[in-house]
């Protein structure tokens, strides 16, 4: 799974009137992105974080970890990831995301769900059948 760059497509002037047409400045230039890259992004984050959250998930059920313990498991999971993808994007996350939390915080809940369904089935599954 690869990243897509979304930097800058090209810089767009915003609409001046013509008494600030004498004035050039490179401050008020409006940055593009590519929205297919954005998404693609976000959907290769949507993707990682459903199979780490299956995967993180077993794991706690076979370890039989219950509770707070189990929950405190699945955040640190997702902070390992966080920091795996930021190595992968060589900490250069505005070339890919417009936000720099989306690594911790997208599909942060679905995630979750994800996760306590695999832990509950297993934790079933090895230590009460």
């Amino acid at each position: 799974m690869h990243f897509r760059r979304v930097q800058l497509l090209f810089e767009m002037p915003p609409k001046r009137s013509a008494a600030d047409k004498s004035k050039t400045s490179d401050q008020n230039s409006v940055p593009l992105i590519s929205a297919s890259a954005l998404q693609h992004n976000l959907g290769v984050l949507e993707y990682a974080r459903t199979c780490q959250s299956a995967a993180a998930g077993m794991a706690a059920g076979v370890l039989g970890l219950t509770s707070i313990p189990g929950f405190l498991f699945y955040f640190s999971v997702v902070l390992i990831q966080a920091l795996f993808w930021e190595s992968k994007s060589s900490f250069d996350w505005p070339s890919y995301f417009l936000d720099r939390t989306a690594s911790v915080s997208h599909s942060l809940v679905s995630g979750l769900f994800t996760y306590i369904l695999f832990w509950v089935f297993l934790y079933g599954m090895v230590h009460v059948y």
